[in-house]
């Protein structure tokens, strides 16, 4: 959250409520999931309020093992959300929500190394994502803690570039960014409507490029620097050159 309160409310709630929210949530320029910060959510049961929910949907030390590790609950595949053997088919049928962001960062690789990129619109705007929240109980304090998951759906030709491991297939995913005209269906819809709704962002859409490291590595000489502004700013990778120059 770094633009100002008014570009939040041009999509959801007044510029007053932001604000608070804003006071509470300082302004992030990078966040990493795994550790599982906060984030401003609408939800289903309270549309007109603006929360903010723990990341991920069940904290990594609660959440099911999958062969001897912990479930990765940051995000849920639209395509197994609503099966009843998902964890999240409950959420997926009853608690669904809105999460705002300004962009997410994601790596593009070349030759076995990864390469961090900086996404967001076109348009400078901040965008809703489709999400699945439920209050999770911990169990050694009996202290609820609200959460909340990001869906994934296929992806479209610029997300299938840069998120290009595995390679371009029907099987790419992005985070289900919602048409301003669907936020309500996707809210209050039936399973069906909301299923219906999970499609690759048209291309051209997105502006993207490749921005300073989010992770250091000394091997490659990448310094991260932490949760500031010139997280985003575009980086020139020499690797990279026939690709920046022809792209971006």
């Amino acid at each position: 959250m770094t633009k100002r309160a008014q570009h939040y409310a041009k999509r959801y709630g007044d510029a007053g409520t932001w604000e608070q929210v804003k006071m509470k949530f300082p302004e992030m320029y990078h966040l990493n999931g795994f550790e599982e910060p906060d984030l401003p959510v609408i939800t289903n049961t309270q549309p007109d309020k603006v929360q903010l929910h723990h990341w991920a949907y069940v904290p990594f030390v609660y959440a099911p093992q999958i062969n001897g590790r912990p479930m990765n609950t940051l995000n849920a595949r639209d395509d197994k959300i609503f099966t009843d053997r998902s964890i999240y088919r409950e959420a997926a049928v009853e608690r669904r929500c809105l999460v705002m962001l300004d962009g997410f960062f994601d790596h593009h690789k070349k030759d076995g190394v990864a390469y961090p990129h900086y996404v967001q619109l076109k348009s400078g705007e901040p965008f809703l994502v489709g999400g699945l929240w439920q209050t999770f109980t911990d169990p050694n304090d009996d202290i609820p803690i609200d959460t909340v998951t990001l869906v994934t759906g296929p992806a479209n030709k610029e997300m299938a570039w840069i998120h290009n491991e595995p390679a371009y297939s029907p099987d790419s995913r992005m985070i289900f960014i919602v048409d301003p005209k669907d936020d309500e269906v996707w809210l209050h819809g039936t399973p069906e409507e909301a299923k219906e709704l999970i499609r690759p962002l048209p291309d051209g859409l997105l502006d993207y490029y490749p921005c300073q490291p989010i992770k250091s590595n000394k091997k490659l000489n990448r310094i991260y620097k932490g949760n500031v502004p010139e997280i985003q700013e575009r980086k020139y990778y020499p690797e990279l050159e026939e690709i920046q120059g022809g792209l971006f």
